[in-house]
């Protein structure tokens, strides 16, 4: 075969094999295409899918101003109260279509949307426009001053509020324009653009325009009136006729010749009207618009944030619907609690160094249902609606008040102690962090209870590293659901003496302790039960999600333990002590006393208040909280019977030396009735003497404030590290005096386990 044949057969097979190279390529460039295109159709049907629901949600009446949300409470005698009306701030006022003349719909189909009668939502020639004028504007710098949206457009955007200049933001209100079209007539769309849309000054509607700007009913404008108020929307600023009246009556005229041009009015008529004076009424009263109490604040927040989560609502949506939307918003609210913590909040002179900055929030919770009672997130009297709540959104140190969640209950839990360790309190270094307590010296042996009731710190941290770090930190975050503790907390300081990377909330202080309560379950807490539509189907229905932290018996004694800290002669929360009602609660310092906390409980309620500064880097030498929450908490149980928390049936007593932790002897001068799980009560009983150890009653080295609660102060010493964790310290009042003998029960013919019954000692 010749060289020339071979070369072509060659160039043949290289040829196909570029065919079938390319053809492969074809193939695989297709099946890429169509894979792309199910996916951008399976998102743009889930989307439309998703805008659908928001738009099957809507009831056009409901955006009226009439038709604003209502919320609820009832007081403690069951009688409910309308307690907020929400709506958006402005001047508001509602027409039926009826009521709106045609003049003024057909100026702003005119200058607004003049094929508005023939698109299904969408105006692609408009849109196709208003594309290359956003392109021109990029290549020469300059507004074309073409937009693309429709009316039915606009009324999607004045409804959702969403304002970001994004592709996808864009494409979801196109889709939500189609959506809307579907489901009402062109009519009703005019005439909900016509009552929501802004018109400058405060204006939301034609009504309160025509009202503003000419003294009269929007049935009785001219067609010039009409529109000078439709033209001002493109630019409410811009056209104000009462600052910018020149560029208003030229904006006037346009939409007159608007009209003029698609046969609307006659030439005779357009010359007629732009001729005339503006003629609008310059007096002007702005609106008042109301303070939502931070409870308020607080269910709106919760109410939008559970549309989103449950009904695909965006953000913007669920707000419109809250604030306009004729919502009926049930509340758990307690009305009375709520007037209570706010008559004590106003005044000022409850509040030490309210003249210097401090500020303060307290969460009051029902600790059997979750439901928040109230809710005061600042000093003094409101003055704006949803701003800061110091109650829900800031985050603290809490100092000591953490010891009894993150150190005392999980060693109860996991049996690590009973009522009857002995922790000694002595020295300790953990890697180059030597803690310290803030009074001097060292208790030496002494028991739980009043290692809580003197706040001490060394036998916290000891506690604490018999029970683990990662123990601990599993009940912070998974039982208790503290959301602000991350990683980085779990070290000794944080966890045992409260010094956290975030801090905690006060709602979430609140909701921890309301375990000891409720019999060892946490609830979580919310603000709302129910919401009604405008229609009065249900929208949303709060159900409460709850988990078991510890048994009901170890709830128990940990209320015996947190009684001490209100009771004892040393306890650190004396100052609280109601008077008709059984208290219970522990306090909290951070680092240089930058915070001072009081939680605190009854029978009834728990109720967490948080004092201090929001930003500077200054203590407070008084903890005001134990003062507040006494005052706000004797208001709350004035007229409600005195009750005990019940013991369990599988709790008993016995009288414990707090020397030794055995069993106290005749005479025990250190005797204390301290309560057991069955089967767990030490099984020896101390010397009777008791000669063999220190006797500190008394030994106090701090005094007591004028609220006649233990002082609790940050030991300044007390700086050295736990691997690179911040330090924050309880200090306390360490007098002790010793409690009258009683004599020791029986242990109801229980087995003694845990130990053999004899005392556990940590060192």
């Amino acid at each position: 075969m010749r060289s020339t044949e071979k070369n072509i057969i060659t160039k043949k097979k290289v040829y196909k094999k570029k065919n079938r190279s390319l053809a492969g390529l074809k193939v695989v460039a297709l099946i890429l295409l169509a894979v792309c295109l199910v996916v951008i159709l399976g998102v743009g049907a889930g989307m439309y899918a998703a805008v659908s629901k928001e738009i099957d949600a809507m009831d056009f009446d409901s955006v009226a101003y009439n038709f604003s949300s209502t919320l609820f409470a009832d007081d403690s005698n069951g009688n409910s109260h309308e307690v907020a009306h929400l709506h958006s701030d402005g001047n508001r006022e509602w027409l039926d279509s009826d009521k709106i003349p045609d003049l003024a719909k057909i100026a702003a189909v005119s200058i607004e949307d003049e094929r508005f009668y023939e698109h299904n939502g969408i105006d692609l020639k408009r849109t196709f426009g208003a594309t290359l004028g956003w392109v021109w504007s990029k290549i020469t710098h300059k507004p074309l001053g073409y937009g693309g949206s429709t009316i039915t457009q606009q009324v999607i955007k004045n409804i959702t509020n969403e304002k970001d200049k994004t592709a996808t933001r864009k494409i979801k209100e196109m889709m939500r324009a189609v959506a809307l079209e579907k489901r009402f007539t062109k009519d009703e769309i005019i005439t909900v653009y016509l009552n929501i849309v802004y018109f400058g000054n405060q204006c939301y509607g034609i009504e309160s325009a025509s009202k503003v700007y000419f003294s009269k009913n929007a049935m009785d404008l001219t067609i010039p009136q009409a529109a000078m108020i439709v033209g001002i929307t493109q630019a409410p600023s811009r056209y104000n006729p009462f600052k910018h009246p020149e560029a208003s009556l030229a904006k006037r005229n346009t939409v007159l010749k608007k009209m003029y041009k698609l046969g609307k009015i006659s030439e005779e008529e357009y010359n007629k009207y732009s001729s005339q004076s503006l003629g609008v009424n310059s007096k002007y009263i702005s609106p008042s618009s109301s303070v939502y109490s931070y409870f308020v604040d607080q269910v709106i927040n919760d109410v939008v944030a559970d549309l989103q989560a449950q009904k695909g609502y965006s953000k913007e949506f669920a707000t419109q619907q809250i604030l306009g939307g004729g919502l009926k918003i049930y509340t758990t609210m307690n009305y009375d609690i709520q007037q209570a913590m706010e008559s004590v909040y106003t005044d000022t002179a409850n509040f030490p160094a309210a003249s210097s900055g401090t500020q303060s929030a307290m969460v009051v919770i029902d600790p059997y249902t979750g439901e928040i009672k109230g809710i005061v997130g600042g000093i003094g009297r409101k003055t704006e609606s949803r701003g800061l709540n110091r109650a829900t959104q800031s985050t603290r140190q809490p100092g000591s008040s953490i010891k009894p969640l993150s150190v005392y209950s999980p060693a109860l839990e996991t049996g690590k102690i009973t009522a009857a360790s002995i922790i000694t309190d002595s020295q300790v270094t953990i890697g180059d962090w030597t803690p310290k307590n803030s009074y001097k010296g060292f208790k030496g042996d002494i028991t739980v209870r009043k290692a809580i009731e003197i706040s001490a710190n060394i036998p916290a941290v000891k506690t604490l590293r018999s029970v683990g770090l990662d123990t601990s930190y599993n009940f912070m975050t998974k039982k208790y659901n503290f959301s602000s503790i991350i990683p980085d907390d779990k070290n000794y300081s944080p966890l045992s003496l409260g010094g956290l990377t975030k801090g905690v909330s006060v709602k979430e202080m609140a909701a921890a302790y309301s375990v000891f309560v409720n019999k060892g379950v946490y609830i979580t807490p919310h603000t709302y039960t129910k919401v009604l539509d405008s229609s009065g189907k249900v929208l949303l229905e709060y159900t409460p999600k709850s988990n078991r932290v510890l048994s009901e018996a170890n709830a128990f004694i940990m209320t015996s333990f947190l009684s001490e800290v209100v009771n004892g002669s040393a306890g650190t929360g004396r100052g609280a002590k109601l008077s008709n009602m059984a208290t219970y609660g522990k306090t909290g310092t951070s680092n240089s006393n930058h915070d001072k906390w009081f939680v605190g409980f009854t029978p009834y309620y728990v109720g967490a208040v948080w004092y201090g500064y929001d930003n500077k880097p200054k203590g407070v030498s008084t903890n005001a909280s134990v003062s507040i929450w006494k005052k706000v908490m004797t208001k709350v149980h004035e007229n409600l019977p005195d009750k005990e928390i019940p013991v369990p049936s599988n709790v008993t007593s016995a009288s414990i030396c707090q020397r030794t932790g055995k069993l106290a002897s005749p005479g025990c001068r250190y005797a204390h009735k301290e309560y057991f799980v069955k089967g767990t009560v030490p099984s020896k009983y101390c010397n009777n003497s008791s000669g063999n150890y220190k006797d500190f009653a008394n030994e106090s080295e701090e005094s007591v404030d004028s609220d006649t609660t233990a002082t609790e102060n940050t030991d300044s010493q007390n700086t050295g590290t736990d691997n690179g964790s911040s330090i924050n310290i309880d200090n306390n009042d360490s007098s002790e005096t010793a409690a009258p003998p009683v004599t020791p029960p029986s242990d109801e013919g229980s087995t003694s386990s845990q130990g053999g019954g004899d005392v556990i000692t940590l060192d």
